[in-house]
């Protein structure tokens, strides 16, 4: 039997046209996978505005970034405080460090970048999941007040350039880094009723990773290309700024010189919702009627984007910003186009081509800051947060010398 199968093979390789001929592929070197936790220092409960710290050593494994996550447990501190819509509301800040202590990557107001990608890309039938729950998210007709007031456990992957952006972290080669997380405060992670104080409890800390563990031959020969030229990094991150928009008809500079700048999102949020705990401070308003960017006197784009009836054409825009991924529960009509207690948002793509990887570089190249033009019908008083997406390159050397590029 068996000697009459390997003739109808090779008969079968000699009649198949050579598009369907082909060999099977050679067994790779095996490689062992295992999920490895690392804990937090200090603790094990901790408060708003504490800082909580975890260390990433040196090993010979890769760590899997796409199987990399923040896990903790959380609950608010009463039955009348509840988390806003995502647990990442409690993460202010991220700072990512050296072994030597130098900042490698800061992610301020990380719990709002968040918020906005998730109104535009996370659809209400993922938040009804165990993934969505387990991220946070409230399921359809959930008490949140309930929810939030019983300690849970949390998983969140970590959005970043040094631990989202790469398949694979070579670990040995960074010399170790520690990841760095800012509790943010009550007032701006929860919502309350009855005048409740709000307040929250976060412990037992850990990332969570998927490391694959590498033999002997593999290693020595990633210690020798390391050796000779270094390990380079590439990845995208973002720069926060701050702007105050008073005045209807503003034009309002921001001082950003990244080399590669990729895209914009500007969220607008009134000061009355940020300034009253019973409402969602991550909440953003549409009292805009248009805008426009300018960048070393060119103009992005080349007529304004009208805001006013539907605010498609800044829809557009920001599909256009989000590769078209936008799917968001956020992006209702009603939801997109609220005068206070929305989720509209401004976005931009800032490269001049789609099949350009690199950004805009005028404003670093010209030294000159980037302009938005906004004209609204209302006397605005409102917070705008702007995150301008940049390229970054990181190049870690033999000699422990880490060079950052962006």
């Amino acid at each position: 039997m068996s000697s009459t199968n390997a003739q109808f093979l090779q008969v079968l390789s000699k009649t198949l046209p050579p598009e369907m001929s082909f060999n099977l592929p050679k067994e790779s070197v095996y490689a062992e996978r295992q999920t490895v936790q690392f804990t937090a220092q200090g603790g094990p409960e901790f408060a708003p505005g504490n800082s909580i710290s975890v260390l990433l050593p040196p090993r010979d494994d890769m760590m899997d970034t796409h199987c990399t996550f923040l896990q903790f447990s959380a609950k608010t501190t009463d039955a009348n405080v509840a988390f806003c819509d995502g647990i990442f509301s409690v993460i202010d800040r991220v700072r990512i460090y050296s072994a030597s202590g130098a900042l490698l990557e800061e992610l301020p107001y990380y719990n709002l970048r968040q918020r906005i990608e998730a109104d535009v890309t996370v659809p209400q039938y993922l938040k009804d999941s165990c993934l969505g729950v387990a991220q946070g998210y409230f399921a359809s007709g959930a008490d949140k007040f309930a929810v939030s007031s019983g300690l849970h456990r949390y998983m969140l992957p970590i959005k970043s350039a040094l631990l989202a952006n790469q398949k694979h972290l070579p670990m040995k080669y960074t010399g170790g880094i520690r990841v760095e997380f800012t509790l943010a405060p009550g007032s701006d992670a929860c919502v309350v009723k009855n005048n409740a104080i709000p307040g929250y409890t976060v412990k037992d800390v850990c990332i969570v990773s998927d490391l694959i563990k590498l033999n002997d031959q593999q290693i020595a020969v990633m210690d020798a290309a390391f050796k000779k030229q270094g390990l380079k990094l590439f990845g995208t991150t973002y720069n926060h700024h701050f702007l105050n928009y008073s005045v209807p008809n503003s034009t309002l500079n921001i001082s950003d010189r990244s080399a590669s700048q990729k895209d914009i999102l500007l969220s607008f949020r009134d000061n009355a919702v940020l300034n009253d705990n019973a409402k969602d401070s991550f909440l953003r308003a549409k009292t805009i009627t248009s805008y426009q960017f300018s960048v070393a006197g060119r103009l992005f784009p080349q007529r304004p984007i009208r805001c006013d009836d539907y605010a498609s054409e800044a829809f557009v825009e920001l599909t256009n910003a989000f590769h078209g991924h936008v799917i968001g529960a956020g992006l209702t009509v009603d939801k997109f186009n609220a005068l206070a207690e929305g989720t509209f948002v401004v976005g931009r793509d800032l490269k001049s081509s789609r099949t350009v990887v690199s950004g805009d570089k005028s404003c670093k190249s010209q030294a000159v800051d980037m302009q938005v033009i906004l004209t609204s019908s209302v006397a605005p008083n409102q917070r705008v947060d702007a995150f301008i997406g940049i390229d970054v390159v990181y190049k870690f050397l033999p000699t422990s010398e880490i060079n950052i590029y962006k």
